[in-house]
């Protein structure tokens, strides 16, 4: 029994160091663990908020959570990789300065699966204002997003040592075919990165509330979501 006992303790260790133990719940698959495992950025199709794979007792990601399950999107995704503290001690400001960059994100390669070849994710980034308060930035920006147009984007960036929160909310009515279909404030992409153990827990969400209308919703749901997804993947293979 004790040769069990020590076998079972030793096994769970190991599953456990291997996948250095993880905030995540059973939302997320073997084989997206696996992936994250081996280091690789993570897209998880996500159906409903309460369908959301981070669980954490770090009260500031918590928070942002909260925020998203609050909202409601019909449309939600989560971007996620892990990556070891040690080698990585500057992540936080080497993201910092890739999200503060608006024209950066012009260019953007973005995959159109309607018209099957690449786009630029946006056409156009301009900053409106800028403000920095310690360690709490506040941009408000106009990005330039083809099919839909201009959106009018609020930013705001919250760092300190071991956290990063980036949030993007969109300011004005959204059209797709001269039909509204997001209003203020109804789509938002949220970027985090915090420690948990010895690893960074890099974590992107984007959700969109809009109307699930039967003849825009395919759309609305490969589009906006996918512009989301690539956004994310591209903030965190630049670091």
């Amino acid at each position: 029994m004790v040769k069990k006992l020590l076998l079972t303790i030793t096994v769970v260790s190991a599953v456990c160091a291997n996948s250095f133990c993880l905030p995540f719940n059973k939302n997320l698959s073997e084989d997206e663990l696996a992936k994250l495992n081996a280091g690789e950025i993570v897209i998880h199709k996500t159906p409903s908020a309460k369908k959301m794979c981070l669980e954490t007792k770090n009260e500031l990601v918590a928070a942002e959570i909260k925020e998203i399950v609050d909202l409601d999107p019909a449309y939600l995704a989560e971007v996620i990789q892990i990556r070891p503290i040690k080698g990585n001690e500057d992540i936080i400001e080497k993201t910092r300065d890739i999200l503060v960059d608006i024209p950066s994100y012009v260019g953007i390669p973005y995959w159109s699966e309607r018209h099957e070849c690449y786009f630029d994710l946006y056409e156009d980034g301009k900053i409106d204002s800028h403000e920095i308060n310690d360690n709490k930035e506040h941009i408000i920006a106009m990005l330039e997003m083809p099919p839909i147009g201009n959106i009018d984007t609020d930013i705001t960036i919250l760092k300190n040592k071991d956290f990063l929160l980036y949030k993007n909310t969109n300011l004005n009515k959204l059209y797709v075919n001269g039909v509204k279909c997001i209003s203020k404030k109804n789509m938002r992409s949220v970027i985090i990165i915090y420690q948990e153990g010895d690893n960074w827990i890099l974590y992107g969400i984007g959700g969109v509330e809009a109307p699930s209308l039967f003849f825009l919703k395919k759309r609305i749901e490969v589009s906006f979501m996918n512009r989301i997804k690539t956004f994310c993947n591209f903030v965190f293979e630049q670091l």
